[in-house]
């Protein structure tokens, strides 16, 4: 029984050649050694190059745990490995280290002697560098694992370790675990994940284009933009007639009408909104949006935007890798194709653009590619900023989140005596305690700059039958003009006093966002006007965060109190700690304040 599984298991090994070692021998002839090095082995990237006349033909290099092959790549010429994750370039690490960190072990080490300016290596033949991305190896090694990166079945030395690099402790798995997840089709992905390839994931390759294609619809229909493949997505469908096996996610783009970065950027905020409101969920990234399907998280596909500058040059804020330029007029629109699991557009001058993206060898496949080594420019330009990618955060947050009570916060606020009987909630979001405070009797003018924010905290207050004294508007505090309209309408009836309440929105915004908040605050309150505030402090800044994906920042609560009755308001109430408001397991340090001026 034992002997027909393992030879029912070897005869799907050979079906795989990926996974097969390559044909043992005496012994590496020395003159036909290659000279190389890996540079860099971490838990997460390998990286390294190999010095061969420039005639020589392509260099396969492959990634061993034993004798067992994992991966297999082509080493790319001309500068690979100088982009802006490279040392050249300030780059960092994969485990977040600076690359250029060097710990020196004796005094009589300094000074060194200092390097080129470049990243030269020093070979009067032409240098080929290469990568891999390995998170997910670990647990299938031991101790014992010789793990290998050869040139020609060669083994190259590892800086640090020698000829083979040997882990530092036991995987839960095995080299027989993994051997035969690659027998059934599974592979290690250009992020370093051990998945099953794309190329037979049919339920994903259908949930995907699903996705897709909705998203195409929503796009076309506003913008009248036709939404193409790119990058991975388009690269295997132009040399590969499908997807890329070992490729992790799929990728879109359409071409932006507006000729400048800023106002494509702008674009692509107005594009996610959009998808927003049709029910899809978006994370906006600085050059690109993820988009999900809310009932189906792992499938996504990521939308970029692209557009030809006044020179007439197509732009990729997310970069490219080539050395070449396609312009306006080589652009031809775009055309229907076959795909896995649907139909799709592509460009129609495919191949040129797939040569701008990737370089002059895009025809050979590399597992190892790095965007952040590889990267030869980007439109910078078209990079959103943080306050754009912040309101997509809001907006999405507050269609798919809701609470059907107020927050400890507002349990504090609302439970003293002296709390006037107008507040002023600023940074309102999906109206939680500004409902809260109107179901307590009180009236309340909501302000938020996200209008999906303030949709569903009107929908909210009439739901619960308080829009009578509740209401909610959209208000940018970024804007000195639209915050002291804003604060002009809160008013108390009678001259009554009013609340300025804010909770968890000062560490949402930017210092000098903060000093206009507080500036206008400072004009418009009387005396016996109140301020409430509670936010994450300078000590939370090292703690773990459910939400990771929004601006965030921290300050000294010391500081704000001090700052706060420089304005001319006594403290009431002040407390700095954890347990004040746990979330999901998070529990942040806060500083809470209650104020009267």
């Amino acid at each position: 029984m034992i002997d027909r599984a393992r030879r029912a298991l070897t005869a799907r090994l050979r079906a795989v050649p990926e996974a097969a070692e390559p044909p043992t021998s005496a012994g590496p002839d020395p003159a036909a050694a290659v000279a190389g090095i890996v540079e860099e082995f971490s838990r997460r990237l390998v990286t390294g190059w190999v010095s061969v006349p420039a005639d020589a033909p392509p260099t396969r290099v492959t990634l061993h745990l034993g004798k067992l092959q994992v991966s297999a790549t082509y080493a790319t010429q001309d500068g690979a490995m100088s982009g802006w994750g490279s040392a050249l370039r300030g780059g960092r690490a994969a485990e977040g280290a600076p690359v250029t960190t060097q710990h020196l072990q004796h005094s009589w080490q300094v000074p060194r002697i200092p390097g080129p300016a470049d990243d030269r290596r020093n070979s009067g033949q032409q240098i080929r560098t290469f990568s891999f991305r390995v998170r997910e190896i670990w647990p299938y090694v031991k101790k014992g694992t010789r793990i290998t990166v050869r040139v020609d079945g060669r083994p190259l030395p590892i800086h640090g370790h020698g000829m083979f690099l040997s882990p530092p402790k036991n995987g839960q798995h095995s080299i027989d675990d993994l051997t035969e997840l690659f027998a059934e089709g599974h592979l290690l992905t250009q992020f370093g994940r051990i998945a099953l390839s794309k190329k037979l994931d049919v339920e994903w390759q259908s949930k995907v284009m699903a996705l897709y294609r909705r998203t195409s619809e929503i796009v076309r229909e506003a913008y009248g933009y036709d939404v193409f493949f790119v990058y991975g997505t388009l690269l295997g469908a132009v040399r590969e007639g499908g997807y890329i096996g070992h490729d992790a996610d799929f990728d879109a783009a359409y071409v932006s009408r507006h000729r400048t970065g800023p106002e494509a950027a702008r674009e692509l905020q107005d594009i996610a909104l959009l998808l927003i409101r049709n029910g899809l969920d978006v994370e906006c990234m600085s050059a690109q949006l993820h988009v999900h399907d809310p009932d189906d998280r792992d499938s996504r596909i990521d939308l970029f935007h692209t557009w030809f500058d006044g020179d007439g040059l197509m732009r990729f804020p997310f970069g490219v890798a080539g050395s070449t330029q396609l312009t306006e007029r080589d652009w031809q629109g775009t055309r229907d194709i076959d795909f896995p699991g649907g139909t799709g557009l592509v460009p129609v001058v495919a191949e040129q653009l797939v040569e701008h993206l990737y370089g002059a060898d895009w025809q050979r496949p590399k597992p190892g590619f790095n965007w952040n080594l590889d990267r030869t420019d980007a439109a910078e330009d078209g990079v959103l900023p943080t306050a754009m990618r912040t309101k997509v955060y809001w907006a999405n947050f507050y269609s798919r989140t809701s609470y059907s009570e107020g927050s400890t916060f507002f349990e504090l606020v609302n439970a003293r005596e002296d709390t006037p009987g107008t507040v002023v909630d600023i940074g309102c979001g999906d109206g939680r305690d500004g409902c809260a405070f109107g179901l307590a009797g009180r009236t309340v003018l909501g302000l938020d700059q996200s209008p999906v924010g303030i949709e569903h905290a009107t929908a909210h207050a009439e739901q619960l039958g308080v829009s009578d004294r509740v209401r909610f508007e959209v208000c940018d505090v970024a804007d000195v003009d639209d915050l002291g309209r804003a604060l002009d309408l809160a008013g108390g009836a009678a001259g009554e006093p009013v609340m300025f309440y804010m909770r968890f929105f000062l560490h949402a915004i930017s210092d000098d966002v903060q000093e206009r908040l507080m500036s206008a605050i400072d004009t418009h309150a009387r005396p016996g006007d109140h301020f409430a505030a509670e936010f994450r402090t300078d000590k939370d800044e090292a703690t773990s965060h459910v939400h990771t994906r929004h601006y965030r920042r921290f300050q000294s609560a010391a500081e704000f109190s001090a700052a706060l009755t420089a304005l001319g308001f006594e403290i009431l109430h002040e407390e700095e700690g954890t347990g004040l408001s746990p979330y999901r397991g998070e529990d942040p340090v806060l500083y809470r304040v209650v104020a009267r001026r």
